[in-house]
Parts: structure tokens; sequence; C-alpha cells
């Protein structure tokens, strides 16, 4: 005997037609409450959704597909969330065309206070360290690192994070079992030790170029705010910026060089009101956060650097060959979830290089750790 149909399933089937969002639901609604059809004002796109809309809600191919989207998610241990349940982001649910089904790979939910943080795909060398510092001091004070795992300044945002042992956010325009770009796998793997990927495509659904403007949405969406630390005239962050407008968040920028084409585009949000960042401080007061103190234990400061200064020597010391993480951790006495931001901060770097099945060894650069001194 088949079993009763629940709201989150019909949201799910539904879900399926790409482009229907709580938007055009929220229009089926008032249609059905006027009378009967469609709305007459609708465009022909929109009421093609529409119909295809109604058609999923009822058919039993539909059905079938979302049952095949249920047993993709279970295979790799992604999650379901549907606009009105609880664990739907709360600050993305009151954006009107918010996506009816989110593809939740990861523990962490977009609670508290996330800030997006985007930019450049070909950022500058100055760019991409800016970037990773501002977003390792916004891990700091406890603030979720948004995102869009692209190249560049994205990826940079989420490594800043995870260098700070902070938590991430990754939003896709494919689904999240589908690598892009194709050498993020590491930073993937990363991103799901203590955040999450995201995507309202089921998994399988391929980065075609249509999808990317459409989920920069979404990265504003969950995010109290947007930081734009480069970007060009053109570019997917500056579209973010808009749709950030749009949703009544926070626009802020980074100010760049006039010289470089790659902060065009950032340098124009600037003259025309965004709030301008040069530090962490800076996005704080943006956001009303003034106030909020480090997220790391009292009486971090110059002796909290001191103690990861060693702790980096000692690393170093011990990997006169090829170590396994679980090796430096029992040799060292340090803690796996303790030792992993501080490995990952020396990957980036470039101290140390982590090959297959979490082997660590130097890198030709190791050396004095880039904190002595601090």
């Amino acid at each position: 005997m088949p079993r009763e149909q629940t709201p989150a399933d019909i949201l799910l089937r539904i879900s399926l037609v790409e482009g229907f969002t709580a938007g055009h639901l929220v229009r089926l609604a008032e249609a059905r409450d006027r009378a009967p059809g469609f709305p007459e004002d609708a465009s022909p796109r929109g009421r093609l959704l529409l119909e295809k809309g109604v058609e999923a809600a009822l058919s039993s191919e539909a059905a079938e597909r979302a049952h095949e989207v249920r047993k993709a998610c279970a295979r790799i241990g992604a999650q379901i969330v549907t606009l009105g349940s609880d664990e739907y982001p709360s600050l993305l649910a009151s954006v009107p065309d918010a996506p009816l089904v989110l593809f939740w790979w990861g523990s962490l939910r977009a609670g508290g206070d996330p800030v997006a943080v985007v930019g450049s795909r070909a950022p500058t060398a100055a760019g991409k360290e800016f970037t990773r510092g501002l977003s390792a001091d916004l891990a700091l004070k406890g603030i979720t690192v948004v995102s869009g795992m692209a190249r560049g300044i994205d990826a940079a945002a989420h490594e800043g994070a995870l260098s700070a042992a902070g938590e991430t956010i990754a939003v896709l325009g494919c689904g999240v079992d589908v690598l892009y770009p194709p050498e993020a796998g590491r930073l993937r793997e990363n991103i799901l030790c203590r955040g999450a990927v995201v995507s309202e495509y089921p998994p399988g659904t391929k980065p075609l170029p249509h999808r990317f403007p459409a989920r920069n949405r979404l990265i504003s969406g969950v995010a109290r705010g947007v930081v734009v630390t480069e970007a060009p005239a053109r570019s997917g962050a500056l579209i973010t910026a808009r749709l950030a407008l749009e949703q009544g968040r926070e626009v802020m920028a980074v100010p760049g060089s006039p010289v470089f084409p790659h902060t065009e585009g950032s340098n124009r949000l600037l003259q025309e009101g965004a709030t301008m960042v040069t530090g962490v401080a800076d996005v704080l007061m943006a956001l009303g956060l003034a106030g909020r103190g480090w997220a790391s234990s009292p009486g971090a400061g110059v002796g909290e650097k001191e103690k990861e200064c060693d702790l980096e020597r000692r690393i170093l010391r011990f990997l006169s060959a090829e170590r396994h993480v679980n090796d430096i951790a029992v040799s060292l006495n340090v803690p796996v979830p303790e030792l992993f931001p501080r490995l990952l901060d020396m990957e980036f770097q470039k101290m140390i290089q982590r090959g297959r099945g979490d082997y660590y060894r130097k890198t030709s650069k190791s050396g004095t750790p880039a904190r002595e001194g601090v």
C-alpha cells in the first residue's frame, strides 16, 4: 500500500520543476482563492511554470522522480530541507523567490549571523590574501562565512574560515554531489568537516551557466550581509550584490586600486553607497555586531599566537618524514579536531603539503612559522 503523500513530498516534486520558487507557489494559491485557472497577468513563461508545477504535484512520473532524488540523497548522506520546516534557513525563507527545497550536505545550519564573502574568479594575489584574512577574522568572531566555492575569491573565503576552525557554507549552482570546479575536491572535503555544501538543484544536476546567477540569490539570501572583496565591472559578485540589495541585505565592498580591472566593479559599489570594508571591524559595525567578542577562548591574543607558533614548530620538526595525521596527533599529544585547523592553515601558507590518505610532509618553503614575532 503506497504511503500517504506529505506536504514535504509535494514540495519536493514541485521543486524539481527548475525555476519554480516560493513566489510561484504563492501565485498559485492566490489564483485558487480568486477563481479556477492561472493568473491572467502571468507571462507565458510564468504560466508554463505554474502549469508544470501543478502537473508535478499530481503526476506519478513526478512522484517516481522525487523517489529517485531521495535515494540519491541517501546514498551521499545529504538532507532534503523543505520551505517551512524548522531546518530551513530563516533568512532565506523571507526571500520572495526562495527555493521550495534545499539539498543540504553537511551538519551546519545557516543560523546566527552568516556573512557572504564573494568576488572575482581571477583575483589579484593581494585580494585573495585579504579575503582569507577577513574570513578568518569573521570566523573567529563566530560568524559563518558563506560563498560559492568558485575559483578565486570564493575559495579564499572558505579557506580563511576553515583556517580559523570556523564554519562555512558553500552554495552551488549544480548538484551537491557534482564537483565544480573540478579542482575543488579537497576544499569541498574540508568544508564538509566544518560546515555544509548546499544547492537548490537535486543531486546529479550539471553546472550549466544559467544556474549560477540563480544560485547567487541564495548566497545573499542565507546571509545578513554581502562583502565583495574584488570584482571586475561584469561579474557574478555584482549580481550577488544587486540581489542582496533587493533582499534588504547589507552590501559592503573592499576598496581596490583604480588601475586594476579586477576591482572596477567593487569600487563602483562603493561609489553607489556600499559600506567600505578594510577589516572585520567594518563588517561588524555595518551589521550592528560591533560589541561581539572573539569566539576563541578567553585570553586569546599574543599568548595564543605564541602557542600557535610553538605548535607549528613542533609539527615541522615532527615532519622529518611524511606522517599520517593520526601519528602527528598522538606524537604531539594534540587532539585531531584541534590539530586539523592548524594543519589546514599551514597548508594554505604552503609550509606543508597534504597527500592522499591524510599524509602530510614539509614543503621546500617550510621554515620558521610565518606568525613568529607576532
